[in-house]
């Protein structure tokens, strides 16, 4: 807290403040401003750190390009100081994506706050970028902590596009490639190639998990390329993508290895799996992700079943149902019988969320043995929305106390990804909630009914609790706002 601030919230009468401005200019713009108002310095020395801290003089910078985009109206501004504080940005994201569809700038004197949010969290930075119009860039100019928005906004078709990549920041650099990789997928990779040798194995490592979007086999040849890279990091995320790319040259040849490994016995009436271990890892198995010195315990596993459930791990889900002719509930039951379970079931659970498989996700979340310790959660968030509500529906109709049944979906709902409901599940949900409420009982139910509920529910308002209600209708509003 500076001088200035302690001596606006605690006043002056006992030690007047010794105030220190950045520069000279600034200290002759201070001495035009009322003697002894504390609260005009303040404001002064607040414009200067928020606008921006590159420029060493107060010479008039050039002003910024006239706005393309609709200015938004007194409903669209309404709810933003909500929305960009830490409980409202859950409702954000809605806001830029409307926005963004409408063409609409976002207010100028907000612009600060949104920056810097996008500062503060990468995740926000594509979406800011689409509605923080030419005064944004204006902004970013000013303060090298916002330069990330270059990437963000820069035109594609730009003449000195290449020239930007280039010479921009990491940041900006990285957003742009994950532009290029949405809209312009081959000329992303082409950019990427360009940089390959001369990038850290941190940024060939961003860089890369980025080709995950619009992957095709356009990608194959470089990414196989990528296997003899020296960084561990960047295999590990290049095998991900090969093993998620149907046909790939890695999973035929593993494919081909598991069928030495695995083998199906046919009974009279059932199969089952004999499972023949990998006994050592050859040059080509160490390419392809086989670790020589796994000799280490990884989640109860030991040598030789790591080697197998990353084998398991690249094979494709399609070819292993067609080459062990079982559906995915017959060969993890048969897979449950074997002394490898947890190492089977693994790298089928692996396989399952890199290449999206709904049966087989749906199979292994299913599984209810002591012997595997399954990611429930990683398989749950993989599953299509409707297919989530489905399971979780069933899942809770299996348990009657009320207690245990809030318990089950809070654990639920806290460590897997938020989605917007169905009316079906909002009111399963509200019910449970409403009953603790009744007996009352606390729950952190409202949060996720608040947030993820129908909000088309509204209109039975009487029928729930005021909290969430005014939830679903500022969201409402937003929407309403855009229309």
């Amino acid at each position: 807290m500076s001088n200035l601030e302690i001596a606006a919230l605690l006043g002056t009468q006992k030690t007047p403040p010794t105030i220190t401005w950045p520069n000279p200019q600034l200290a002759d713009i201070a001495k035009q401003l009322p003697p002894q108002n504390l609260l005009a310095q303040l404001a002064l020395m607040t414009i200067y750190q928020r606008a921006g801290q590159k420029p060493l003089s107060l010479m008039a910078q050039q002003a910024a390009l006239a706005e393309v985009k609709r200015p938004a109206n007194s409903k669209q501004k309404k709810p933003l100081v909500y929305l960009l504080s830490s409980d409202g940005q859950d409702y954000l994201s809605t806001w830029l994506q409307l926005a963004a569809q409408a063409n609409i700038v976002f207010p100028y004197a907000l612009l600060p706050q949104l920056l810097t949010l996008g500062t503060q969290n990468k995740k926000w930075r594509l979406a800011i970028g689409t509605v923080a119009g030419t005064r944004g860039a204006w902004l970013a100019e000013q303060n090298s902590d916002w330069a990330w928005l270059t990437g963000a906004q820069i035109a594609l078709d730009h003449p000195k596009l290449d020239d930007h990549w280039q010479t921009a920041n990491a940041a900006a650099r990285e957003l742009l490639f994950e532009r290029l990789r949405q809209h312009q997928p081959t000329q992303a990779l082409v950019f990427l190639q360009h940089v390959w040798q001369e990038e850290s194995a941190a940024t060939r490592k961003t860089l890369l998990e980025k080709l995950l979007t619009h992957l095709t086999m356009a990608d194959h040849d470089f990414l196989e390329q990528c296997l003899d890279d020296r960084s561990k990091v960047v295999k590990e995320v290049t095998i991900d993508l090969l093993a998620r790319l149907p046909q790939s040259a890695l999973q035929q040849r593993m494919q081909i290895r598991l069928a030495q490994h695995l083998n199906l016995k046919k009974g009279l009436i059932h199969k089952s799996l004999l499972v023949n271990a990998v006994e050592t890892i050859d040059d080509a198995l160490e390419r392809d992700g086989l670790n020589p010195k796994a000799a280490e315990i990884k989640q109860g596993l030991g040598e030789k079943a790591q080697w197998l459930r990353d084998m398991v791990a690249v094979v494709s889900l399609d070819w292993l149902s067609d080459y062990y002719q079982m559906s995915p509930e017959a060969f993890v039951t048969a897979a449950l019988k074997t002394d490898w379970a947890e190492a089977i079931l693994s790298g089928l659970s692996t396989a399952a969320i890199r290449q999206q498989q709904q049966t087989w996700l749906t199979a292994l979340l299913d599984v209810d043995s002591k012997k595997c310790q399954l990611p429930r959660f990683a398989l749950f968030n993989t599953l299509s929305d409707s297919a989530k509500e489905s399971y979780l529906l069933a899942d809770i109709a299996k348990i009657s106390k009320l207690n245990e049944r809030a318990s089950h979906l809070i654990s639920w709902l806290y460590q897997t990804q938020t989605w917007l409901w169905s009316a079906k599940l909002t009111i399963v949900i509200m019910d449970v909630y409403q009953q603790l409420l009744a007996s009352n009982q606390n729950s952190q139910l409202h949060y996720y009914l608040a947030r993820c509920g129908d909000i088309k529910l509204v209109q039975q308002a009487n029928q729930y609790p005021q909290q969430i209600v005014n939830a679903w209708l500022m969201r409402m509003e937003i929407v309403q706002a855009f229309t």
